[in-house]
């Protein structure tokens, strides 16, 4: 009969193979990190003027509809080098200076009416 194995031994076989599995999966300093999925770039936020993209985009937005929501057709997010980026067309600053014009009014119907015109 085999005597039985050292736990010693054991756990020292468990470390090299644990070491083994993070030196594998570890980024070192020479290799640069991946860049971002193109998939999971875009805007942070679902509504209004305050845009920003990155990697932390919300799968799921609700259906409500908000004032500036109608310019955000004029921006989207984009890959380009290492980075999600926002990028903005020319009609996006004319849109948002005229919805900005547009919160003056307290009456949601005013500002949305007001809106339809940008």
């Amino acid at each position: 009969m085999k005597p039985p194995v050292p736990r010693s031994v054991f756990l020292f076989v468990l470390l090299i193979a644990v070491l083994c599995v993070a030196g594998c999966t570890s980024v070192s300093p020479g290799n640069p990190a991946p860049p971002p999925d193109p998939a999971s770039c875009g805007f942070t936020t679902c509504h209004g003027l305050d845009l920003a993209c990155g990697a932390d985009a919300p799968e799921v937005c609700d259906l409500s509809y908000r004032l500036g929501d109608k310019c955000r057709q004029y921006a989207r997010c984009d890959v380009s080098g290492d980075s999600c980026t926002l990028v903005l067309d020319p009609e996006f600053g004319i849109c948002k200076t005229c919805v900005e014009q547009c919160e003056m009014y307290s009456d949601p119907s005013q500002a949305f009416a007001c809106e339809a015109k940008c």
